[in-house]
């Protein structure tokens, strides 16, 4: 056997098994690509043009009026021009539970808890499944691979192939076509994301060495290699913690004006508090690792943060894998290509059914099903999420909860119809929901949100967040042109059968 032939079971077999996870990863890393604008969209009060008023000492005093719980570490966020708010988080210390909270730019309340953009990144590398979910996921990056690498020797003609494209072929050729020309378009991308994307895990998927050369600290380990700054509790009371603005004055001094990002204060109840100042530059591929450590109450400088070059590698690689850099046209880029890796594997499956349909065989359907299930089914669940975040009252309780089960309880309809109907029904009814669902948001929008439809977003050059309503309204039009014609086939398919 050469070693084409024996690398074709294994990109076919090393393929399918991961591909319905593959697609969830992909497709939700994809949108994750603008999880700060899908932020801003499913947070009306983001929207509410005005020029924030709050500084970080008033972040700050809110925490300590609104969180009584002792903290191990809080966090924030100045705004910037992608996120035009700021941003909180903290984590208690005794449960280890975390809180978040935006602030409206315009009044700065906290504003209501939602999913958010977040919600999507989550999905694409832990399936919100925490530690398991990301060895899960982790795992599916090690079989992409495989499938990548044995995908390009086992096609002999794959650049020729990429210039053929036959949708009007016999299915399994069309499919093919359309698999081979998503593969190699987005090719030196799916490699870098795949391997990236493990890699950026490479010390949780691979633990052992640090666990024994750090006596079970990983903590340690990752300040040593980061060159990070921390302090031990001393278990005694703070003292009255200085002005954090006079923190920040510093920093940008330091820095020759540059900007802020990060700001943390980690135990901050206790006489050990520290300040940590990370610089922020979204024109480099690898967010700077410029850190300056404050003592909390004296304010004195304790720390310049010096990264070695192979952490400061390790970051280049994760900011690669995120996209959040270069502006708008990358991240459009990699959507682009994300999408082109969606189509890769959508093209794959096809073949895979085409080949064994007229075989038949028990997993037949089984593939058919999940296929619909997957493939239209995420799509249209996330479509509903943004649906129950819009029309869920934003003083709910439990709203955030709600969303999540909207999302889930829709997917999960939607798989339960596809395994019913034995993925016979097609895709043809979903493709009719994603237009209705896609069409009916910035209507939608137009009705609940004066200041963040469409119009008004275009009104005021808020571009950012016009692009969201833009990007549904061409979803759902490229939704109906898809179905409509085939629906008309159909239709004068059964004319002609009832005609004498």
């Amino acid at each position: 056997m050469s070693l084409r032939q024996s690398m074709a079971g294994l990109h076919t077999w090393g393929g399918l098994l991961p591909i319905w996870l593959l697609f969830v990863v992909i497709f939700t890393g994809t949108l994750a690509c603008f999880d700060k604008e899908l932020e801003r969209w499913m947070r009306p009060g983001l929207q509410t043009p005005g020029q924030m008023q709050m500084n970080a000492d008033d972040v700050r005093q809110w925490l300590k009026n609104n969180v009584s719980e002792e903290l191990h570490a809080y966090w924030m966020h100045p705004p910037t021009t992608r996120e035009p708010y700021w941003q909180l988080g903290w984590e208690e210390h005794d449960s280890g539970e975390r809180g978040r909270k935006l602030f409206a730019p315009a009044t700065g309340e906290a504003l209501p808890d939602t999913l958010g953009g977040n919600f999507f990144f989550s999905l694409h590398y832990q399936l919100h499944a925490g530690t398991f979910g990301m060895y899960v996921v982790g795992l599916a990056g090690m079989f992409m691979l495989v499938a990548l690498v044995s995908g390009v020797i086992i096609h002999r003609r794959i650049f020729k192939d990429f210039f053929t494209l036959r949708p009007n072929a016999n299915g399994q050729r069309a499919w093919l076509d359309g698999h081979n020309l998503f593969g190699v378009i987005g090719l030196p991308f799916h490699l870098v994301m795949a391997y990236t994307g493990v890699a950026i895990f490479v010390a949780s998927y691979m633990p052992a060495g640090v666990q024994v050369a750090y006596q079970g600290n990983p903590l340690k380990f990752f300040h040593e290699v980061a060159g990070g700054y921390h302090r031990e509790e001393l278990e005694q009371p703070g003292g009255t913690p200085i002005a954090l603005e006079r923190l920040l004055a510093d920093a940008r001094a330091q820095w020759d004006g540059g900007e802020v990002g990060w700001i943390s204060v980690h135990h901050p109840d206790d006489a050990s508090a520290v300040v940590d100042i990370r610089r922020r530059d979204p024109s480099r591929i690898g967010s700077p690792q410029d850190t300056l450590s404050y003592d909390a109450a004296t304010g004195e400088l304790l720390n310049v943060q010096q990264a070695g070059t192979a952490y400061r590698a390790y970051i280049w690689m994760a900011g690669l894998h995120m996209g959040q850099f270069g502006g708008s046209l990358v991240r459009w880029l990699y959507v682009a290509l994300g999408l082109a890796g969606c189509g890769m594997l959508i093209g794959g499956l096809q073949v895979w059914l085409r080949k064994r349909e007229a075989r038949g065989g028990a997993g037949i359907a089984l593939v058919r099903s999940l296929n619909v299930a997957v493939l239209g089914g995420l799509p249209v669940a996330c479509l509903g999420l943004l649906w129950a975040n819009r029309l869920l009252p934003a003083d709910w309780a439990m709203r955030q909860t709600l969303e999540g089960w909207s999302f889930s309880l829709l997917w999960l309809a939607i798989a339960g119809w596809a395994l019913a109907r034995r993925g016979r029904a097609g895709y043809r009814p979903l493709a009719w929901l994603a237009a209705v669902l896609a069409l009916g948001l910035p209507l939608l929008n137009l009705l609940l949100v004066p200041q963040g439809h469409l119009l008004a977003s275009i009104g005021r050059g808020d571009w950012a967040l016009a692009s969201v309503d833009l990007t549904l309204l061409t979803i759902g039009l490229l939704c109906l042109l898809w179905v409509r014609p085939r629906t008309q086939r159909e239709a004068r398919t059964r004319l002609a059968e009832v005609t004498p």
